[in-house]
């Protein structure tokens, strides 16, 4: 750049990563508090070392038969086969006898990762009477995305 106006502007450089629209119903069977990880969610591949803002959504479903009881789902986000401390929410819950409820929810948070680190969603149920599921359809979807914020050696402070 020449001149006395000339303005020395930054490159700016950034990666964005997310899966693509979902459409799915994932029953949850295990027992409680037992993740088990969500299939139809593809594994979100990180094409760039360094610190990344993180973000997820769950649409998720439960019901209780008409004897009653509680039924709760979380999810979290797993890196490379590991819970990402930090990435655990409670989706949606019910109490009571014959209810049922849906709820989109999800988090945000900053995570340092390696080039090719592997991001899946996992969830479990809490409560054996009634039903609870992972789903994503026009309704609310369920989805993790992630875009790039900083190099490698930088911290998530």
């Amino acid at each position: 750049m020449t001149g006395t106006n000339a303005v020395l502007r930054p490159e700016v450089d950034a990666s964005w990563a997310q899966n693509a629209t979902l459409t799915f119903n994932h029953t949850l069977t295990g027992a409680d508090r037992v993740y088990e990880q969500i299939t139809a969610v593809p594994a979100l591949a990180i094409p760039r070392a360094g610190v990344w803002e993180v973000d997820y959504n769950a649409r998720c479903a439960v019901g209780l038969p008409a004897g009653g009881g509680a039924q709760y789902v979380t999810t979290a986000l797993y890196k490379n086969g590991t819970a990402i401390v930090g990435s655990e929410a409670l989706i949606v819950g019910v109490t009571g006898s014959g209810n049922g409820a849906q709820a989109t929810g999800g988090l945000s948070f900053l995570h340092t990762f390696a080039v090719g680190d592997l991001v899946t969603l996992w969830s479990y149920r809490i409560g054996q009477t009634g039903s609870a599921a992972v789903i994503s359809n026009p309704d609310g979807r369920t989805r993790i995305s992630g875009h790039w914020l900083g190099p490698t050696g930088d911290t998530p402070a």
